[in-house]
């Protein structure tokens, strides 16, 4: 009885369950949209409910913008730069002329898309003429532009809401580009204090909201992944105007929806990167998808509030020589006293440095994020001229980094330098605590670098120690250093 039910058993078919296919991932959908000259503490300060949800639905932070000696505060950088998702020394686009551009080798982010995935339904609605007719030449299934500078920015945004309304409403609408030019000429006309620019911002955010119920009324909707970003191309003055390298005239912002929290504020070269990320998309670019940038060890430190540096606001926590874990700085014991903040190596931000001598090429420290380290023997030579009796000679020490095992290492490293008189300035590597080697000397200006270097390791050491030295300096300039990596190879 046993035996004949076994093979009973045996000859009933195995009933196997087949495998559970994976629901499709919702196709992302990526919508950009552009305010011109919208200063981001007057746009959070005023009745803007749509702004403020989008906020709330992801995230918001206010952005530096470059100034003097990378290219002008003005829409035709600001914009390129947004588009191409890389900075004016490489788009080329310095001001509003867009002489001598290089927009044809840095395309927009949606021309990027279109060509990497012609599937993509991509569309971008305009009316500062020049964005449509200079940036985003190329590259958009359907490209609506208007000259605002012509007909009015008031009726022309109007125009343009309704267009994108009835795009994003029904189309495909898989990138999208949205401007809108009110807010900019408000802040020209009558300035950012006053009830007018106040009125372009109501009214822009009025824009915003048509543009979204379009979105959230997509017979698709719930079943689409929507990555919204809002940003400006510069700010503006009190009284009005921009072009120049004040905090006011610099202040960008993005405000992105996600679940994004970068411990960082994100850049403007950064709204590019993360619309393409979205897409899923690869380009070589400037900027990062938010979120992903890579925090250094500086971002780390603990600020402080200004000491001699009266020009800058006291509530702006912006300077430190005290380094992160293993990191030194090491003064001459010949070097004189100057102003406290920049008494050797300090750790600072955009917004500390930049307020103490404004128009100096130093908001052009573009790739440096966050936190990072400054030498800057102009601004040291300040108080009681300590130029006068000595030299500023000061030396950022890293901690030992692991090259065990190592025939060469790589070092990495944003520069952000000006070269002045006798002003010498030196990286060097010692292994196992052994002499230091110099590998690089600067001797030229080199603004914004990206530096690489390649750095033989001698057999058997198993520590490198990276020294950065400005020495010789006087009354001189300075040097700004960030992210620095050894990496063995």
């Amino acid at each position: 009885m046993t035996r004949a039910l076994t093979l009973l058993v045996l000859m009933v078919p195995l009933l196997v369950t087949p495998p559970v296919a994976a629901a499709p991932a919702p196709p992302p959908k990526v919508l950009v949209i552009g305010l011109d000259g919208a200063r981001y503490d007057k746009l959070m300060a005023a009745n803007t409910p749509n702004l403020h949800a989008l906020a709330l639905r992801g995230y918001a932070a206010p952005s530096a913008l470059y100034g003097s000696g990378m290219a002008t505060t003005s829409s035709g950088p600001g914009w390129s730069t947004i588009l191409t998702g890389v900075w004016p020394d490489k788009h080329k686009v310095k001001d509003n002329s867009f002489s001598g551009n290089a927009l044809a080798s840095y395309p927009s982010w949606l021309e990027r898309a279109e060509k990497a995935r012609p599937s993509l339904a991509t569309y971008a609605a305009v009316d500062w003429k020049p964005i449509g007719d200079r940036i985003l030449r190329t590259g958009q299934d359907r490209k609506y532009v208007l000259d605002g500078d012509t007909a009015g920015y008031g009726p022309s945004d109007a125009k343009i809401a309704a267009d994108a309304e009835q795009q994003l409403r029904t189309g495909s609408a898989d990138a999208s580009f949205v401007y809108f030019g009110e807010i900019d000429i408000a802040g020209h006309s009558h300035g950012a204090n006053s009830p007018q620019y106040d009125q372009a911002m109501r009214t822009s955010d009025a824009h915003i909201g048509r543009v979204l119920r379009a979105v959230e009324s997509r017979p698709s909707y719930a079943d689409e992944n929507w990555l919204i970003v809002v940003t400006t191309d510069h700010g503006h003055t009190a009284a009005g105007g921009h072009g120049g390298d004040t905090p006011e005239e610099r202040m960008t912002f993005v405000v992105s929806t996600g679940a994004a929290r970068p411990p960082v504020a994100p850049k403007l070269v950064d709204v590019a990167a993360t619309a393409l990320g979205h897409l899923g998309v690869p380009a070589a670019l400037d900027g990062y998808p938010i979120g992903s940038a890579p925090r250094d060890a500086f971002d780390g430190v603990t600020l402080k509030p200004r000491q001699d540096e009266t020009g800058v606001p006291s509530s702006v926590l912006g300077w430190t020589h005290q380094g992160p874990a293993g990191w030194s700085v090491r003064n001459a014991t010949a070097m004189p006293a100057g102003v406290a903040e920049w008494q050797g190596w300090s750790f600072t931000t955009d917004d500390f440095w930049t307020r103490t001598a404004p128009a100096q090429e130093r908001e052009a420290n573009v790739r440096a994020r966050g936190v990072f380290a400054v030498a800057d023997p102009d601004e040291w030579d300040d108080k009681g001229s300590p130029s006068s009796s000595g030299r500023f000679d000061s030396t950022l020490v890293s901690p030992g980094f692991d090259v065990s095992g190592a025939t060469t290492a790589r070092l990495e490293y944003v520069s952000h330098y000006r070269q002045d008189g006798s002003q010498r300035a030196t990286v060097s590597v010692s292994f196992d605590g052994g002499p230091e080697k110099v590998v690089q000397t600067l001797t030229a200006d080199g603004l914004a670098k990206q530096i690489s270097l390649d750095v033989a390791v001698p057999a058997g050491a198993r520590s490198a120690v990276v020294s950065w030295r400005l020495s010789e300096a006087g009354n001189d300039w300075y040097w700004a250093v960030d992210a620095p990596q050894f990496t063995k190879r």
